[in-house]
């Protein structure tokens, strides 16, 4: 048995267990392809490079998503600590700067003592279960033939990862006498506040805070846009794609099509906001991230 834990892949799960495990004076062989090897997903020589959204969602400790952020704030864990150094304005949740996230993280690890960085590609595991612990936190930009050693080593015939891509929009395409900034709970009117308190403090989170701009639907505008959604024509989907749907991370369309009201009580519900032209809540709101 070899005094050392090996760790497959520099990503977010494999920087944090190798912290983790230098913490209690243990040695750590953290194997990464970059800069060898690039998935068409990588784009930098960072460890714990964030390739898809730069949002750890919420922060609020009312919901599940915040509680475990705070309970691994409280367990020092070193992605939630460097996140928390590198955030950027997200309302309620916690956003980072996708480049400093990514260059503190790598700073950290390299400085490790008891954590050796080998920057090349593993293809072969077998002799490396042999010897020790092996930790194998390659995730979805697993290559493929490292794919195919855990194929054989777990005799599962597919790897599946799920995932929805977040359209982008440009920001004079929107009609701002209708959309407005706003963060959710924090837009809504107070019950000890006036209309006029309410509406100066919306006007200087607009100033400080304008991290996502609200669409604010009626009835009848929401009907309009769900009809025209589940109509609209879509990518036609390769042959695996077809088979499984992950309810964690659903593209839009699939979930419209459940029902006319799956999405108002879904991403687009209304809760927290108050529409500043009406004073009224709104039946559905679609929330857009400003960048």
């Amino acid at each position: 048995m070899k005094d050392y834990i090996t760790i497959i892949g520099g990503g977010l799960a494999g920087c944090e267990a190798a912290y983790q495990i230098a913490k209690r004076n243990i040695k750590v062989k953290l194997y990464e392809m970059k800069p060898q090897k690039y998935s068409p997903a990588h784009s930098n020589e960072n460890l714990a490079e964030i390739v898809c959204s730069n949002s750890f969602k919420s922060n609020l400790l009312t919901n599940a998503c915040g509680l475990l952020k705070e309970e691994l704030r409280r367990l020092d864990s070193l992605l939630i600590k460097i996140a928390d150094e590198t955030k950027v304005p997200a309302g309620q949740a916690l956003a980072v700067d996708r480049e400093n996230f990514s260059k503190r993280v790598t700073e950290e690890i390299e400085k490790n003592p008891y954590i050796e960085v080998i920057k090349e590609e593993v293809v072969d595991i077998k002799q490396m279960i042999k010897d020790g612990i092996v930790i194998i936190a390659t995730g979805p930009l697993t290559s493929d033939s490292l794919a195919k050693e855990i194929q054989k080593i777990t005799s599962q015939e597919k790897l599946y990862f799920f995932d929805a891509a977040a359209p982008i929009i440009e920001k004079d395409s929107i009609n701002f006498d209708i959309a407005f900034y706003g963060d959710r709970y924090h837009q809504e009117k107070k019950k000890e506040e006036t209309i006029e308190e309410w509406k100066e403090r919306l006007t200087k989170q607009e100033r400080e805070e304008q991290s996502y701009i609200n669409l604010p639907m009626n009835q009848e505008e929401y009907e309009n846009f769900w009809q025209e959604l589940i109509e609209a024509e879509v990518v036609t989907l390769h042959e695996f794609e077809k088979r499984e749907i992950f309810e964690g991370c659903m593209p839009i369309e699939i979930m419209a099509k459940r029902g006319i009201d799956t999405l108002r009580f879904g991403p687009l519900k209304p809760v927290g906001f108050d529409d500043p032209r009406t004073r009224k809540k709104t039946i559905c709101h679609c929330t857009i991230k400003a960048r």
